[in-house]
C-alpha cells in the first residue's frame, strides 16, 4: 500500500512539473510573439527572416537583453508566483486549481499571440507562396518600347525630388497622420496646392503605398522609374537588397524613365548627399539614362572642405544649395533637363540634425523630419521664383516609408503611404475621387505630368493617375498584389541577370601568442569588386566601456591576386565568447554586399594565458571539422 502511494505521489509530482513546464513554455511563446511584433512589426516577413539569419544567441547583446527583459523575466516571475501559491495552498491543505488555471491561461495566451503573429506577418501565406510561381508581374507589365509616347513640341523640364523616408504618417490626425502634432506642415500645405490625387472634397493628403520589394531606397527609386518592384532572385535566399552594386548590369532589358528622357534629348542628372555607388544606384542610373553624378564623391573634390563628411556624406542643407547651383547651370542650356535628387537627413534610425534643425522635440528623428519639411519648402519656394519654373514639372515623393520605430504607434489598420505631390503638371485628373495607388504608378504619371501622351495610359506595372484607368491597387487590391509578389517570378529572375559573388576564403587558426585572427580571400568572381572592408566583432567585451568591441579594417592585396585581413584582439581584459568575422565587398570605394560570415569561440584570461578557441557557428556550437586550439 505504501509502495503504491509513493508511486502515485511521484507520478503526481511529475505531472505537476510537466504541466508547469508546458504552461511556462506557452507563456514564453506568447510573450516572444508579442516582443517580435513590437520589435519588428514594421518589417515584412522576408526582412525579419533576414534579420534572424544574423547571430542572435551570444551575439547582438542589445536585442537579446531586450528579449530577456520582455519575455524571459516575466515568464519566470509568473512561474515563480504560481509555484509559490501552489505550495502555500497545498501546505494549508486547501484544494484550489492554481496549476490548472495557469495552464489554461498560458495556453489561451500563447495560442492567441502566436495566431496574431502569424496572421499579421502572413506566415502561412509566406510558406505557401514561396513554393509557388506567379506570372502576375509579366502579365501586368507594359513595355515602354511597345507603346507610343508622344512628347509635346516644347519639352518640359523635370525635377524629381525623393525625400528620404518621408511618409504621411508624420502628419497630425486632422490631416490623416498618426500624431497629435503635424511634423510636416509645410509639405502638407504644398500637397494641397499641388496634385496628390486625393479627389475633390477630401482635405487629407494622399500618397502612394510601397509594394513589397520597393521598401528601401533603391527599390523605391526603381519602382518610380520603371514601374516594377525590385524583386531579385537572390532576395529570397537572404541576400541583402543592396546586392546590385556588385553586378555588371542592372536589369539591362528594362526601359526606365531615364532611358526615355535620354532618347528625347534630356540631360539626366543625379544629385545625392551620399556615394551613388551604394545599393547599385551608380550602376542603375549609368546604364539607364546615362546620368551625370553629383554625389558625395563628386563634391568631395568640387565644393566640400577637404575631408568633410557627416552622416552618409553631406547633409541636406548642402544638398539644396548644390541643387540651386546645378539648376542654374542646367537651365542655361537649350537642352531640357531632368534633375533627380535624394535627401538623406531623415534616414533610419535617428536621422541627422544639422545646425538649422533645433531641438523643439524630444525625439532627434522628429527634429530631422521637421527640418526636412522646412528646407524642402524653402527650396520649392526658391524654384518658384526662377525663370525656368513655369516650364518645369516637380515631383516630390518619399522613397519609401520609414524603417525607424518613430511610427510604431500607428494603428494596425493604418495604411502607410509615402508623401506625394505633383507640382506644375500639364495634365489634370480625369477622375475626381480619391485614387489608391503605389509608387510604380509614378512612372507613367510623371511622364503624363510633363505633357507626354501615353498610348494606353500604362507603363511598367503602373497606371497614369491622370487617366480614367484603374491602378492595380484599385483593380486587384493590396492583399492580392502582396500575395502574387511573394511568389517566384521566373520573368523577373530572367530580367535581373543577377550573378552571385563567390570567392575562396581561407580562415587561419587563432594566433594565441599574438592574439590575432586573419583570413585570405582569393578567386573573386566579380570584376566590379575592387576591395574588401572587413569587420571583427567581440560580443560582450566590456573592458573598453562598451558592451561589444568592433573593429573595421581594409583587406590588403597580396601577391597572388588575393586579399588578406588581419586583426589583433584587444590587449586588456579577459574574454570568453563569440568573435565574428565579416567580409564586405567594396565597389568604387563603397560598401556593397556581405560576402561571408565566420565565427570563433575564444577565451583567455587577463594576461592572454590559458587560451582556448575553436571555430563555431553563430550560436557558438563547435563546427564539425573546424580548427581549434587542440591542433596547436
Amino acid at each position: 500500500m505504501n509502495h503504491q502511494t509513493d508511486r502515485k505521489t511521484k507520478q503526481n509530482k511529475a505531472g505537476v512539473i510537466l504541466v508547469l513546464a508546458l504552461s511556462a513554455f506557452l507563456l514564453l511563446v506568447g510573450r516572444s510573439a508579442q516582443w517580435a511584433l513590437e520589435e519588428w512589426g514594421g518589417l515584412n516577413l522576408d526582412e525579419i527572416l533576414f534579420t534572424l539569419t544574423q547571430p542572435l544567441h551570444g551575439a547582438d547583446s542589445g536585442i537579446i537583453r531586450d528579449y530577456v527583459v520582455y519575455a524571459v523575466i516575466p515568464t519566470a516571475a509568473v512561474l515563480f508566483a504560481v509555484v509559490t501559491a501552489y505550495c502555500f495552498l497545498k501546505g494549508k491543505g486547501r484544494r484550489f486549481p492554481v496549476i490548472g488555471i495557469f495552464f489554461a491561461a498560458a495556453a489561451v495566451f500563447g495560442v492567441f499571440q502566436t495566431i496574431r503573429f502569424c496572421s499579421k506577418l502572413g506566415v502561412v501565406e509566406y510558406i505557401r507562396s514561396s513554393k509557388e510561381r506567379s506570372s502576375y508581374i509579366e502579365d501586368n507589365y507594359v513595355d515602354p518600347n511597345e507603346v507610343e509616347l508622344t512628347f509635346p513640341e516644347k519639352k518640359r523640364n523635370l525635377i524629381y525630388l525623393y525625400l528620404e523616408s518621408m511618409e504621411l504618417a508624420y502628419c497630425d490626425e486632422e490631416n490623416g497622420g498618426i500624431f497629435g502634432e503635424n511634423y510636416i506642415p509645410e509639405l502638407t500645405e504644398i500637397a494641397g496646392e499641388a496634385e496628390d490625387f486625393r479627389g475633390t472634397g477630401d482635405t487629407d493628403p494622399n500618397g502612394a503605398v510601397s509594394w513589397k520589394y520597393t521598401t528601401w531606397t533603391m527599390g523605391g527609386m526603381f519602382a518610380a522609374t520603371t514601374g516594377l518592384p525590385l524583386k531579385i532572385p537572390l532576395e529570397m535566399q537572404g541576400v541583402d537588397t543592396n546586392y546590385m552594386s556588385t553586378q555588371e548590369s542592372f536589369f539591362p532589358n528594362i526601359t526606365s524613365l531615364g532611358d526615355i528622357l535620354k532618347e528625347e534629348g534630356y540631360v539626366n542628372d543625379l544629385l545625392i548627399g551620399s556615394d551613388a555607388t551604394f545599393g547599385g544606384r551608380r550602376l542603375y542610373f549609368s546604364e539607364h539614362g546615362d546620368y551625370e553624378f553629383h554625389d558625395y564623391i563628386y563634391y568631395a573634390e568640387h565644393g566640400l572642405p577637404q575631408g568633410y563628411k557627416v552622416f552618409w556624406g553631406f547633409e541636406d542643407e548642402k544638398l539644396f544649395a548644390f541643387a540651386k547651383e546645378r539648376l542654374n547651370e542646367l537651365s542655361a542650356s537649350d537642352q531640357p533637363f531632368n534633375l533627380t535628387m535624394l535627401t538623406v537627413d531623415t534616414h533610419y534610425p535617428d536621422g541627422y540634425t544639422c545646425s538649422r534643425c533645433g531641438n523643439r522635440y524630444d525625439s532627434p528623428y522628429a527634429n530631422a523630419i521637421a527640418c526636412s519639411d522646412r528646407q524642402t519648402a524653402e527650396f520649392l519656394e526658391w524654384c518658384s521664383q526662377q525663370d525656368w519654373y513655369e516650364d518645369t514639372v516637380i515631383v516630390v515623393s518619399g522613397d519609401h516609408p520609414t524603417m525607424a520605430t518613430f511610427c510604431d504607434s500607428a494603428p494596425e489598420d493604418y495604411v502607410r503611404k509615402v508623401y506625394t505631390a505633383y507640382i506644375n503638371s500639364s495634365a489634370e485628373p480625369v477622375r475626381d475621387e480619391k485614387r489608391e495607388y503605389s509608387t510604380v504608378d509614378d512612372f507613367p504619371t510623371t511622364l503624363a505630368a510633363m505633357g507626354v501622351q501615353i498610348e494606353g495610359d500604362r507603363l511598367g506595372m503602373g497606371t497614369n493617375l491622370f487617366s480614367n484607368l484603374d491602378t492595380l491597387n484599385e483593380r486587384d487590391g493590396a492583399e492580392k498584389i502582396e500575395e502574387e509578389l511573394s511568389k517566384t517570378s521566373s520573368w523577373m529572375n530572367a530580367q535581373a541577370h543577377v550573378e552571385p559573388v563567390t570567392a575562396d576564403i581561407t580562415y587561419d587558426p587563432f594566433d594565441e601568442e599574438n592574439r590575432t585572427l586573419s583570413f585570405t580571400i582569393r578567386n573573386v568572381s566579380s570584376d566590379r569588386i575592387d576591395g574588401f572592408r572587413c569587420c571583427m566583432k567581440m560580443y560582450g567585451y566590456r573592458p573598453t566601456g562598451r558592451s561589444d568591441y568592433i573593429k573595421w579594417i581594409s583587406a590588403e592585396p597580396v601577391e597572388d591576386g588575393g586579399w588578406h585581413a588581419e586583426w589583433k584582439l584587444p590587449e586588456t581584459g579577459a574574454y570568453s565568447g563569440i568573435v565574428k568575422l565579416q567580409s564586405t565587398c567594396m565597389v568604387d570605394g563603397a560598401r556593397s554586399h556581405v560576402l561571408d560570415l565566420h565565427y570563433y569561440h575564444i577565451s583567455y584570461d587577463e594576461n592572454g594565458e590559458n587560451c582556448e578557441w575553436y571555430e563555431c557557428d553563430a550560436s557558438g556550437q563547435r563546427l564539425e571539422g573546424g580548427k581549434s586550439s587542440s591542433e596547436n
